[in-house]
């Protein structure tokens, strides 16, 4: 679901939750179980998908969320497959003209859907592998989809939000989640189940040292089954830390280890993948799952945390490339 290699941190997943006052405002502290106070936040951006996703894929204007990653062209490995040896590949109805329409919106709720990909899919795709390319050209088991704000809307620092329903599907791999700039391993992962255990909330972030390299701090929470219905997952960030809740409630914290720069939002459903493979989950080959999303929101907490007036900072221009 990510670029290539980003799971490599799975196997060292960390929990760091800091149980210190019972101050639940943007500005203080918090302890596990303590309520969000929503005074202070300014909704600065948000979907509510009362209408038909606004969407593009290589060449983007001012719609709102775009179908694929910003990396490696129009090539299957810019939608998803192959990276960390996930089976999906993210769709929308004009790529390889196939007409497949994987985020439906209905009475106000959209689906990222997961669908096996039929002959017709998969010979499309084989096709559409690039003569240059010389890694492994996997042939995709399922279509998908993921939407993000990446030519559309960034923000520093914030309350950031999704009410999700995640599907129950061996194999299947729903997130809400915030990217950084290309060339950083910035991202913050406020939602994250692998959906043959509902009942398991992941969550953290990463990000990039003064070297290079890349650290990383995790949450493994236990919890009720989260495919029985909708829930609100929200990450508070500021310049000094990072608040987790579900709910409206605090699940996690850890202090800011150095997120500073604007991210964009994304909401997506793979399938396979490394990380699932590791726990020895795999999806059936006729497995089909919704992901069910009422909203998607953004707030920002004043000017002093990098949202002036207006809310977005936008994204620069970038050209499509072709490798």
């Amino acid at each position: 679901m990510r670029w290539p290699g980003r799971r490599a941190r799975r196997a060292a997943c960390l929990l760091l939750i800091a149980c210190l006052s019972l101050g639940t405002a943007p500005g203080a502290r918090s302890a596990v179980g303590d309520r969000l106070d929503r005074s202070g936040l300014r909704p600065a951006w948000g979907e509510e998908f009362d209408a038909p996703v606004d969407w593009c894929a290589e060449f983007c204007g001012r719609e709102r969320w775009r179908t694929k990653f910003f990396h490696s062209g129009d090539t299957p490995l810019s939608r998803g497959l192959g990276q960390n040896t996930e089976s999906q590949i993210f769709m929308d109805p004009t790529y390889l003209r196939l007409g497949i329409h994987p985020f439906p919106v209905r009475d106000g709720v959209l689906s990222l859907l997961v669908e096996p990909a039929d002959r017709r899919v998969r010979d499309a795709v084989a096709a559409a592998w690039p003569s240059w390319y010389s890694g492994p050209r996997p042939v995709p088991r399922f279509t998908a989809g993921m939407l993000s704000t990446e030519r559309s809307y960034r923000q520093r620092y914030g309350y950031f939000e999704a009410r999700i329903r995640v599907p129950r599907m061996r194999g299947a791999w729903p997130a809400f989640w915030l990217l950084g700039q290309a060339g950083t391993h910035d991202e913050i992962d406020v939602m994250e189940v692998l959906a043959a255990e509902t009942d398991r909330h992941y969550g953290g972030h990463q990000w990039t040292r003064p070297d290079g390299s890349k650290d990383s701090a995790r949450f493994d929470l236990r919890t009720a089954d989260l495919s029985q219905g909708f829930h609100t997952y929200g990450v508070l960030w500021t310049a000094e830390r990072l608040v987790y809740y579900r709910d409206d409630r605090v699940i996690a914290e850890f202090r800011n280890p150095g997120l500073h720069a604007p991210m964009y939002l994304l909401i997506s459903m793979g399938t396979d993948g490394d990380w699932n493979r590791q726990l020895g989950f795999r999806a059936p080959d006729e497995g089909r799952a919704r992901m069910e999303i009422d909203f998607v929101r953004a707030y920002c907490i004043g000017p002093a945390e990098g949202c002036p007036a207006g809310g977005a900072t936008p994204p620069a221009p970038i050209a499509p490339s072709v490798r």
